[in-house]
C-alpha cells in the first residue's frame, strides 16, 4: 500500500519536513488555498529533499493563479515529463488536456470528485437527515446531485484520468465497482465545505504569508452533533481509513491543533 502526504511549499521548507514525509509519496501544494500553489523552484526543492519528483496538487484557481500554474507546467513538461498532477480545477484540467495531453499523469482530486457527488458532504455524521433548519430532506433533494455513472466513465476517458481520489467510502466504492482507474482514499479528515473566509486572518485574504501552515481549529456548534475542524480555507470532520482490494494509496494531510488562537467570527457565522 502506497502512502502519500500533502505539504504546502512553505511547510516543506520548515525544519522536520523530511521526517514528516517519512518515505511517503509527496504531494506538493494545497487543495484549498491558491496562496499555497507551488512554483517550479518549490518542485525542485522537493525533489532535492526527497530524491523523487513530487506530485503537484492544485486548488480552485483564479485567473492569475491559473497563469502561474501554466508557467509551472511548461517547465515540468520539459524537465519532468510524467509528473503526477492532482487536479482540483476544471479549467486546469481542460488546459492540461489541450496543451499537455499524455505528458503528465492526471489524477482527479477529491474536490472534482465531489463535483459529481456533492450530496455526500451533507449532514455527515448527523443522527438524522435533517438540515440546519430541522426540516427533513425530501427524497429528490437527497438524490438530486448524483451524476450518472456512464457520464463519469466518459469524463474520465475524455480527460485521460488515471487515478481518482476521495475521502468518502460511499464514493470510493462507487468508483471501485464501476471503473478501472486507480483509487486513493484520504484520512483522517473528510472534507465538508470550502470557504474563502480565513479564520487565521479574519476574512478573505488577498495577500497571505500562510500563518495557518498545518494548524487546524476545532469548531463546535449546537446545530451539529459532531465537531468541525477548520484548516486553511476548508472545513472537515473526522473519518477513518478504509480497507478495500482496489485501494492502493492512502493520502494524509498534517493537522496540528491550534491552542490559544482566537477564532475570527463574521456576522454570518453560527454562534454557540
Amino acid at each position: 500500500m502506497e502512502k502519500a502526504i500533502i505539504l504546502s511549499p512553505s511547510r516543506l521548507r520548515l525544519p522536520g519536513a523530511l521526517e514528516l514525509i517519512n518515505g511517503a509519496r509527496l504531494y506538493l501544494g494545497d487543495e484549498f488555498c491558491f496562496h499555497k500553489q507551488p512554483t517550479y523552484a518549490d518542485f525542485e526543492a522537493a525533489r532535492e529533499l526527497t530524491g523523487k519528483a513530487p506530485a503537484l496538487v492544485s486548488t480552485l484557481l483564479t485567473e492569475t493563479a491559473l497563469q502561474a500554474y501554466a508557467a509551472l507546467l511548461a517547465k515540468c513538461a520539459k524537465k519532468a515529463p510524467g509528473t503526477e498532477l492532482v487536479v482540483n480545477d476544471l479549467g486546469l484540467l481542460n488546459f492540461i488536456d489541450k496543451n499537455y495531453r499524455g505528458r503528465f499523469s492526471v489524477t482527479l482530486g477529491r474536490l472534482l470528485t465531489y463535483l459529481f457527488d456533492p450530496k455526500n458532504t451533507r449532514v455527515l455524521g448527523s443522527r438524522s437527515d435533517e438540515g440546519l433548519t430541522g426540516r427533513k430532506m425530501k427524497l429528490w433533494e437527497k438524490s438530486l446531485e448524483a451524476t450518472p455513472t456512464p457520464y463519469i466513465k466518459r469524463f474520465l476517458k475524455r480527460y485521460a484520468v488515471e487515478r481518482v481520489e476521495t475521502d468518502s467510502e460511499r464514493i470510493f466504492r462507487k468508483y471501485a465497482l464501476n471503473t478501472k482507474v486507480k483509487l486513493s482514499f484520504y484520512s483522517p479528515m473528510r472534507l465538508m465545505a470550502i470557504t474563502r473566509f480565513c479564520p487565521f486572518r479574519g476574512g478573505i485574504s488577498l495577500e497571505c504569508k500562510q500563518p495557518c501552515g498545518s494548524r487546524s481549529l476545532e469548531i463546535k456548534t449546537p446545530h451539529l452533533d459532531y465537531p468541525l475542524f477548520s484548516k486553511g480555507n476548508a472545513y472537515f470532520v473526522k473519518n477513518r481509513p478504509i480497507s478495500h482490494p482496489r485501494l492502493d494509496r492512502t493520502v494524509t494531510v498534517p493537522f496540528v491543533k491550534s491552542s490559544g488562537l482566537k477564532v475570527h467570527i463574521n456576522e454570518g457565522s453560527l454562534r454557540g
